[in-house]
């Protein structure tokens, strides 16, 4: 037991001129059944034998945890969720007291797991045949009648509001499905919202709710909506190519299972900050029930961002820990530690690292 897959990648995205920022050639005899981010920008991949982790400066694999017939794999703050080949769910648990818990649960033919959150709370989407099954605290909690290859949730949205979309795609068509949540996910409905007439190889959605469809020479950027935003040439990729996006700062990494090869792309639109610590205005603002607060960083820092009141009383922590140099985005739900709705008012964010602190005010208006 002990082996892992991590890359920080030390780049930055936007929706403007996009361009390979970085390549990671992985061993050809390494046989790699996933790959996932991690929540501050690392990239696991899970092989037939181990989880791995890959340091993106000497590039070399170092073995963290081994673990036999891993199939597909999610990650969620300190945890690695598997799933393996006799479709048990596995958690493993990262840091310096690492350990390998395996559930009671056991599913049938799960080809693909994800994290997402409701009230605060850490829940699992799995991708049966024919149905999307949810599991909180491990629980079955309910499962919603959808067929789809690929599925795709948004990063730190909250899936108890009934409007946040999954998106899957099945027969080169990508859906949106809406009117359900974790506690109701018999209600989800859906609705083409793009279509396409030679054969999309994957998909992914990123923090601000855009759609990335890959195809084999090239990827195309749709609103939530469907609505298209641009497109991004890339070199031809192999069948059972993997796109992904980086939820703190929405990088996007392609994997070529062929070529053995991680490609990573970032926007020059939005390049660094000359200063160490910019934080941006959030928007929308004012907030209703949702804002997204960016900042950037021009070198790794462990930080935290913490909204307080008028007054000057902390309300909510929103990002602790280390983050690679680049762009981030977090998401405030307008709540407090409790997961209360906090009141209308003026409130302020404030970004704190042992090198300086920047800080900006937002209101609240329901």
């Amino acid at each position: 037991m002990k082996k892992l897959l991590v890359i920080f990648f030390l780049v930055c995205t936007g929706l403007g001129e996009w361009r390979q920022s970085d390549e990671i050639a992985l061993p050809k005899s390494l046989q790699i059944n996933d790959l996932t981010f991690g929540s501050t920008g690392e990239l696991y991949i899970l092989s037939t034998t181990s989880i791995l982790e890959v340091d993106s400066t000497a590039k070399n694999p170092l073995y963290i945890e081994s673990i036999n017939n891993g199939k597909t794999l999610t990650a969620w703050s300190n945890r690695l969720f598997i799933i393996g080949n006799d479709d048990q769910l596995y958690t493993f648990v990262l840091g310096n007291e690492q350990s390998l818990e395996i559930s009671d649960l056991v599913f049938n033919s799960i080809h693909q797991i994800a994290t997402i959150q409701s009230n605060n709370n850490n829940c699992l989407i799995l991708s049966e045949p024919g149905s999307l099954v949810f599991v909180r605290d491990n629980k079955t909690i309910g499962s919603a009648m959808i067929i789809a290859e690929r599925f795709s949730v948004i990063p730190g949205a909250d899936y108890n509001d009934r409007n946040t979309p999954i998106f899957t795609l099945s027969n080169s068509r990508i859906y949106s499905w809406t009117g359900g949540s974790v506690t109701n996910p018999a209600g989800y409905s859906s609705k083409v919202i793009y279509s396409a007439s030679h054969n999309i190889f994957d998909m992914i959605s990123d923090a601000g709710g855009n759609v990335y469809v890959l195809f084999a020479d090239s990827i195309i950027v749709l609103e939530s909506d469907g609505k298209y935003k641009t497109k991004i040439p890339i070199d031809q990729v192999s069948i059972g190519a993997r796109i992904l996006s980086g939820p703190s700062n929405n990088n996007l990494a392609i994997y070529d299972p062929f070529k053995k090869i991680v490609k990573v792309f970032t926007s020059s639109s939005k390049g660094y900050s000359s200063e160490l610590i910019t934080l941006n205005a959030n928007q929308p603002n004012p907030v209703d029930n949702y804002t997204e607060i960016e900042f950037s960083i021009n070198q790794p820092l462990d930080l935290t961002i913490t909204i307080y009141n008028l007054i000057g009383e902390p309300v909510k922590v929103i990002a602790r820990g280390k983050y690679t140099k680049g762009i981030h985005r977090i998401i405030w739900h307008a709540d407090d530690e409790k997961g209360n709705m906090v009141p209308n008012g003026v409130y302020f964010y404030r970004l704190e690292t042992k090198k300086g602190v920047a800080i900006k005010q937002l209101v609240v208006l329901r």
